[in-house]
C-alpha cells in the first residue's frame, strides 16, 4: 500500500507539472494523492505516541511557573480553583462552568487548566475583555515558539499581521511553550492578546492544544486559526457573525469548513481522487462531509469541547468511540460531531497556499476543474468556496508577497474582488450563490 501511494503521488505530480492549470490549482490537485502518503506516516507516528503513553498524558504534574514564560503574570486568569457556583450567572459563565467541571474533576488536569495573561499585554486585555473576563468576538490561535526568529513564531506573526490589516476583531494567541513568542510585540499589534498555559507532556499531538485554546480564550464567539493561515480581506469577518447565528442553545455544536478530502467509508472503492478512508474503533456513520480543523463556536459549544477533550485525556471511550485510537484533533472533532448528530458545516473558505491571491482571486480565474472536490453524497456538483483565508503556505516570502498585494488593492478605490465561487462562477455575496444553488449542504 505504501509503495502504491508513493508511486501514485509521484505519477500525479509529473502529470500535473505539465497541466495548464494555475499553480494554486496544481497544488490543490496534488494534495489528495500526497496526503494519502503523509496521512499514512502521520497515523503511524500518532498511534505509536498514543500507545506508548497509555497510563496518563499528565504525569509528573508540577504546580509552578517553571514551565511558563517569565512574562506570564503570577496569578492565573482562569483555573479550577476559581470555579464558583454558576447559579444566577450569565449563560456563557454557566456553560464554561459546566465544561470546566468535566476537566477539573481529575486532579491531574488542574495545572493544565490554568491560563495566564502576558504582563506586556495588560492594556490590550482591558481594551477587549469585559469586566466579566469575556470577549464578545475574536480569532483564536495556539502556538509554541520559544525563540525570536522561530519559524512558527514568524508564521504566527504574519497571521496576526493579516488580522490587523483586515479584521475589526482581536486575535488571541494562546502560547503553550516556555518562551513568550518573542516575534509577537505588543506595540506593533494593538489588537493582539497573548496568553500562556502549560504545555502537555509528550505522548499526545501538540495539535490538541487547539481544543484547550478554545476553552482558555473565554470568547463568546470565536474561530480557530492555524499559524500558517492568512486573512484575505475584511469580508472574512462575517464568519464570526454567521457563527453567532448558526451555533445556538438549540444547536450547540461547533462548525468546521468543508475539507477538500472526503473520508467517508461509504465512498471507498469508488475511484474518487479526493477520497482518503478514515475509520476508527466505534466510528459512527458520517452525518456530513469531513471538515478541516478550524472550528468556529459560541459559548454554547464549550461543553462539547470539554466532553471530548476530557475523554481523550483520559483515553476512554466517549459515546461508544474509543478516543485512545484517535491521533489528531481534526479526527477527534469530526468523529465527535458525527457521533452527536451534527449536520451544519461551512463551505470551504481556505485555499492551499497563497498563490490563489494573484492566480484566482483577483483575476477571477477558476481555482480548479468542475466539480471542485465533489463527492456523490454531499457535494455532487463540487464544494462552494469563499476566499476568506489561505492555509498551509510554508514560504514566508510568499506570505509577505500576498500581504503586500492585498494591501495595495485595499488602498485603492477599486471594487473588491468577488469573494465566492461555485460551479465555475464567481459571486459578490454568498446570498447570490445560495440563490442559484438553494440545496447546498454547507453555508457561509
Amino acid at each position: 500500500w505504501l509503495n502504491h501511494s508513493l508511486f501514485h503521488s509521484i505519477s500525479v505530480s509529473f502529470a500535473i507539472s505539465r497541466s495548464p492549470l494555475s499553480n494554486s490549482a496544481q497544488i490543490m490537485a496534488l494534495l489528495p494523492p500526497m496526503l494519502h502518503f503523509a496521512f499514512f506516516l502521520a497515523s503511524l507516528r500518532a498511534r505509536a505516541a498514543v500507545l506508548g503513553s497509555k497510563s496518563s498524558f499528565l504525569q509528573g504534574t508540577v504546580l509552578s511557573h517553571d514551565s511558563l514564560p517569565t512574562s506570564a503574570q503570577t496569578k492565573p486568569l482562569l483555573g479550577c480553583h476559581s470555579l464558583t457556583n454558576s447559579g444566577g450567572k450569565s449563560s456563557w459563565e454557566q456553560t464554561y462552568h459546566a465544561a470546566a467541571e468535566v476537566l477539573c474533576a481529575n486532579k491531574r488536569n488542574r495545572p493544565y487548566m490554568e491560563v495566564f495573561l502576558d504582563s506586556r499585554f495588560v492594556q490590550q486585555y482591558s481594551n477587549f475583555y469585559g469586566p466579566d473576563g469575556w470577549v464578545d468576538r475574536a480569532w483564536v490561535n495556539f502556538v509554541q515558539a520559544d525563540q525570536r526568529g522561530d519559524y512558527f513564531g514568524l508564521l504566527t506573526q504574519r497571521l496576526v499581521d493579516s488580522i490587523h490589516r483586515h479584521s475589526a476583531y482581536p486575535i488571541i494567541v494562546v502560547n503553550f511553550g516556555k518562551g513568550a513568542v518573542p516575534d509577537l510585540e505588543p506595540k506593533r499589534f494593538p489588537r493582539l492578546i497573548l496568553l500562556h498555559a502549560r504545555g502537555l507532556t509528550e505522548g499526545i499531538s501538540f495539535n490538541f492544544n487547539k481544543l484547550r485554546a478554545v476553552l482558555f480564550s473565554h470568547v463568546k464567539t470565536g474561530a480557530s486559526l492555524d499559524s500558517d493561515m492568512m486573512m484575505v480581506g475584511r469580508h472574512a469577518d462575517q464568519l464570526l457573525q454567521r457563527t453567532e447565528e448558526e451555533v445556538t442553545e438549540s444547536y450547540p455544536w461547533p462548525m468546521m469548513p468543508t475539507h477538500f478530502l472526503t473520508r467517508d467509508p461509504r465512498e471507498a472503492g469508488k475511484g474518487l481522487s479526493n477520497h482518503l478512508l478514515y475509520n476508527c474503533v466505534g466510528c459512527p456513520t458520517p452525518t456530513m462531509r469531513w471538515g478541516q480543523a478550524q472550528p468556529s463556536w459560541t459559548f454554547w459549544s464549550l461543553p462539547f469541547f470539554a466532553r471530548w477533550w476530557g475523554a481523550k485525556l483520559a483515553q476512554r471511550s466517549e459515546q461508544g468511540v474509543d478516543t485512545s485510537s484517535i491521533g489528531e484533533d481534526e479526527d477527534l472533532l469530526n468523529v465527535a460531531l458525527w457521533r452527536e448528530g451534527a449536520t451544519k458545516a461551512w463551505c470551504m473558505y481556505q485555499m492551499g497556499g497563497v498563490g490563489f491571491v494573484w492566480e484566482n482571486y483577483f483575476p477571477e480565474h477558476a481555482p480548479g476543474p468542475s466539480p471542485f472536490y465533489g463527492d456523490p453524497r454531499f457535494f455532487p456538483h463540487g464544494v462552494p468556496l469563499g476566499f476568506f483565508f489561505s492555509h498551509a503556505e510554508k514560504e514566508l516570502g510568499k506570505v509577505d508577497q500576498a500581504l503586500e498585494m492585498l494591501e495595495r488593492h485595499r488602498n485603492t478605490t477599486a471594487s473588491p474582488p468577488k469573494a465566492f465561487f461555485h460551479m465555475m462562477k464567481f459571486y459578490d455575496t454568498f446570498a447570490q450563490l445560495k440563490a442559484d444553488h438553494p440545496d447546498l449542504k454547507c453555508t457561509l
